[in-house]
């Protein structure tokens, strides 16, 4: 079984393998906040609109890479989905330093927005999409949630580093099979 799965792993292009990876993280952030009830901050925020910016991108790759005369749209797509996941890291790092106390959270780290209302008050779809576009008031330099013993924003520069790597893999792939042509 575990080799037919892998049979078909191969099969997928790596544009597709990063849209999966990208909807994966995304969705995973939604059921947090939303079903698990954990306020994201402000850095969180900015974290995750960099995966929809890339999820974009990386739907587009996909579509390009389809028609090989269009290795230089798929290289800059790519070369975007690469560049916004390094913004990513960087990012993820200032938010762990606010969380490890490395450096002081400052009005950076603060939104002054609406708190998001209790999950259990969540009665319909109106109220959960009326809850999705409201801001937190949530500090950065606490975590709420740790998996092994690390911040959800530790593990998001793991990820971002790996998707930066996955993209750049990408792009040399298709500039070689450019150039092979």
């Amino acid at each position: 079984m575990i080799s037919f799965l892998l049979s078909k792993l191969v099969n997928l292009r790596i544009t597709q393998i990063l849209i999966i990876c990208i909807a994966m993280a995304i969705i995973t952030a939604l059921i947090v906040q939303h079903l698990g009830g954990f306020s994201p901050c402000g850095f969180c925020f900015q974290e995750r609109r960099s995966y929809y910016y890339c999820l974009l991108f990386a739907i587009a790759s996909d579509f390009s890479i389809q028609n090989r005369r269009l290795y230089w749209l798929t290289s800059l797509l790519l070369t975007s989905i690469l560049l916004i996941m390094i913004y990513n890291t960087c990012l993820s790092i200032i938010h762990v330093g606010f969380e490890w106390n490395i450096w002081k959270a400052d009005t950076l780290c603060h939104s002054k927005s609406m708190q998001f209302q209790e999950t259990d008050s969540i009665t319909n779809t109106t109220d959960l999409l009326n809850n999705i576009n409201k801001k937190s008031n949530s500090p950065c330099s606490q975590a709420k949630l740790y998996i092994l013993g690390y911040s959800l924003a530790f593990w998001n520069i793991v990820l971002s580093i790996i998707l930066s790597v996955m993209s750049c893999v990408a792009i040399i792939r298709t500039l070689r099979e450019s150039s092979s042509r």
